[in-house]
């Protein structure tokens, strides 16, 4: 158990029987009325957002957690399969708890998952994804790289772009928000 006021962001809680992690936390109030700890939580189940205030003096079970490399082997109808490299212990993630991301995994590839309670709660998805544009218009002359235009990606997402990317080209993407971020620009060595 854990005070309110000493949650932060990235702990993982059990609020209303559900296993939930902190996204944003916020401390407001002072004087008489006390002061109160405002949580925007994820529960790691279903992959809903709920918010939660609480006293600041207030008990909140926090849940053990660490993160644990595993291999992601394939799907299941509604769940993901992984494999924990040190162990070869199976176990599964419910794909809605997984949610939008789900394009973001490649079979066999390793991944740090958070696991808690014996079983997989969420993945870590890296921040930033490297992905090769299969199919794109081409660029409109005269227009500014700040009009964007759609592309295709490998992965089967498809994200604006700016003008100047073109087929073959790989980018980098924003993983929480779908989101161009840069051209990978590839440099020779001589």
């Amino acid at each position: 158990m854990s005070i309110a006021s000493e949650i932060r962001v990235g702990n993982v809680i059990r609020c209303d029987g559900k296993t939930c992690k902190v996204m944003t936390q916020e401390i407001r109030g002072t004087g008489k009325f006390g002061k109160m700890v405002h949580l925007k939580l994820k529960s790691l189940e279903d992959g809903h957002t709920l918010e939660k205030s609480f006293r600041a003096d207030d008990k909140v079970e926090d849940v053990p957690v660490n993160y644990v490399k595993m291999q992601y082997l394939y799907r299941e109808g509604s769940q993901f399969i992984f494999m924990n490299m040190e162990t070869y212990e199976q176990f599964s993630i419910a794909a809605k708890a997984v949610g939008r991301h789900e394009v973001f995994l490649k079979e066999n590839e390793v991944i740090e998952v958070l696991f808690g309670e014996g079983k997989v709660l969420s993945i870590a998805f890296p921040k930033v994804a490297e992905l090769k544009v299969t199919s794109t218009s081409a660029g409109v002359k005269g227009q500014s790289d700040s009009t964007y235009k759609e592309a295709a990606l490998e992965n089967g997402l498809t994200v604006l772009v700016p003008q100047f990317i073109s087929e073959g080209e790989k980018i980098r993407v924003n993983v929480d928000d779908l989101s161009y971020l840069e051209r990978v620009s590839v440099r020779s060595m001589s």
